[in-house]
């Protein structure tokens, strides 16, 4: 990686480790329901299923997941105080047997804990486009969580 884009994605991760910024969000009330709503609705395609939420800043959308029966949901989260924080979120909601936090740059992740070589998961969930729709800069990232963890969509392959 170049010396530049280090210093950029330094920047990005060092802002969402500030938990006003995720506080605003989870204050967007219709955002939140939406999604719990969407996860909701597609509860029986999450049922038993291995779900990996990416950027998943304090983990609602982990929850949610959790909520609807995902067998195991892998939350990437590269902010370490984010992802502290997440881990609280879980175990404060019961969850640490089928939530588990990854904390890393899903670009730096070869191999999910847990999972054969060549196993790939079932659905991704992400808030991609974050807040304000361009704030963040996560299509890539999930682009390469399709290609390297997500069954192909012939296999069942979901995309969130």
């Amino acid at each position: 990686m170049q010396e530049g884009q280090e210093e950029v994605n330094k920047e990005y991760f060092t802002s969402y480790g500030d938990v006003k910024i995720h506080a605003l969000m989870l204050k967007d009330l219709p955002r939140t329901a939406a999604y719990g709503k969407a996860i909701e609705q597609n509860a029986a395609q999450l049922k038993g299923k291995v779900v990996m939420d990416l950027g998943a800043g304090t983990g609602i959308l982990s929850l949610f997941a959790a909520r609807a029966g995902a067998k195991r949901v892998y939350a990437v989260e590269a902010t370490e105080t984010t992802a502290a924080l997440l881990r609280a979120v879980v175990k404060a909601n019961g969850y640490e047997d089928t939530i588990t936090v990854i904390n890393s740059p899903l670009e730096d992740i070869e191999q999910l804990p847990g999972m054969g070589v060549g196993e790939k998961i079932d659905a991704i969930i992400s808030e991609w486009m974050g807040f304000y729709l361009l704030h963040e800069s996560m299509l890539d990232s999930v682009l390469v969580a399709r290609d390297r963890f997500l069954k192909p969509r012939a296999e069942g392959g979901l995309l969130f």
